[in-house]
């Protein structure tokens, strides 16, 4: 059960490091691109704590701590589709020009 608490609030804290500042950078921050930088950075340290909480919850049989890691998962992955975005949004539309 301690396995699953902590996969949870290692997901909560990168989904409020990611989705802070994907919206600042949607918002048309002067920092967008600092503040995509910051949002991939918090993407691969997630990832990086989803590889050890694997190897934790490998030999496991508490089935909420399988789940929840599969949440983890699931929105590492909606937060690299929401820095593609960001990212896409950055970028000026064709034959306009930025200010």
């Amino acid at each position: 059960m301690l396995k699953a608490r902590v996969l949870l609030a290692v997901v909560a804290c990168g989904a409020l490091m990611v989705a802070g500042p994907v919206g600042t950078a949607l918002a048309g921050n002067a920092h967008v691109k600092e503040t995509i930088a910051h949002a991939k950075e918090a993407v691969a340290h997630e990832k990086e704590a989803i590889t050890h909480l694997e190897e934790a919850v490998k030999s496991s049989t508490d089935a909420h701590a399988k789940e929840a890691l599969e949440h983890a998962k699931e929105a590492v992955k909606h937060a690299e589709e929401a820095l593609a975005h960001a990212e896409q949004a950055e970028k000026p539309a064709k034959g306009k020009k930025t200010k």
